[in-house]
């Protein structure tokens, strides 16, 4: 991992694969981080993908968060991004959760910069008692840090049926908890902000929407309705919880890398 500047803050990412292989993008959840995806990565390697995964602003070693955010500012950090490690572009983009919220809001907002998206789970709103939710889980963070939220959280997000590989559960509680508490309350205030809706029908590439059939908090049936709002798009609802490329990397691998690799590259 390395550290740049670009947009004005110090961000941490990882730029792999051969420097003349089809660039992709993945972006990680809330209270996750750029190993979000390290189960992912073999697959990738194999399909000799130039891969840039990074730590958004306020987790890992990017710059912390004083204040308030929005989606298009992570947005244009990304753009930077890309432009500052050298990617080629047009570039896929994946992400899940928030993060697949922030790649369907990249995508709407840089059309240039994108080819084709995939997204599991991804949040672009929610209801008033999500909302509410995500406020009072940030004042709660800011007064009695991580630790004091981390059980609640997982218990809906990371369900028991898939901490089999319990070495893999067990280091990715531990990164959450060691999230910056007020960064982490900064992108649940903003999640809590956010509505894409308007802005799907501006992405004008292919869009692949997961749900997964164990999430509770982002349900297949309200996945479809993010799918029937885009242009291009397909649905499709697999066995999996709420964070596909943790819960399930080998059904992520399976399903996205086949589908991101449909047509010409740069077509």
């Amino acid at each position: 991992m390395a550290l740049i500047e670009a947009n004005g803050i110090v961000q941490e990412y990882e730029l792999t694969g051969p420097a003349g292989g089809a660039p992709l993008v993945l972006i990680h959840e809330l209270g996750g981080s750029l190993q979000s995806w390290d189960r992912c990565m073999p697959a990738l390697a194999a399909a000799g993908r130039r891969v840039l995964r990074y730590n958004w602003r306020g987790t890992g070693a990017s710059e912390k968060i004083r204040g308030e955010l929005d989606v298009a500012t992570l947005c244009d950090d990304l753009a930077a991004l890309i432009i500052a490690v050298g990617l080629a572009q047009p570039a896929d983009v994946a992400g899940t959760a928030l993060g697949g919220g922030v790649a369907l809001a990249f995508a709407a907002r840089h059309p240039a910069k994108v080819r084709r998206v995939a997204v599991s789970s991804p949040a672009i709103g929610g209801s008033d008692g999500l909302k509410d939710m995500l406020r009072s889980r940030a004042d709660l963070v800011e007064v009695q840090g991580m630790r004091g939220q981390v059980d609640t959280s997982l218990d809906r997000s990371y369900l028991p049926k898939y901490r089999s590989d319990r070495e893999a559960f067990v280091a990715y509680r531990n990164r959450w908890i060691a999230n910056d508490p007020v960064s982490y309350a900064s992108h649940n205030r903003m999640l809590a902000a956010m509505d894409e809706t308007a802005h799907l029908a501006r992405i004008a590439g292919p869009v692949l929407v997961i749900g997964g059939s164990d999430d509770a908090l982002l349900t297949p049936t309200a996945m479809r309705a993010i799918a029937d709002a885009l242009p291009v798009a397909e649905f499709r609802e697999l066995p999996t919880g709420h964070f596909l490329p943790v819960n399930t990397p080998d059904l992520w691998g399976s399903e996205v890398l086949p589908w991101l690799g449909e047509g010409r590259f740069g077509s």
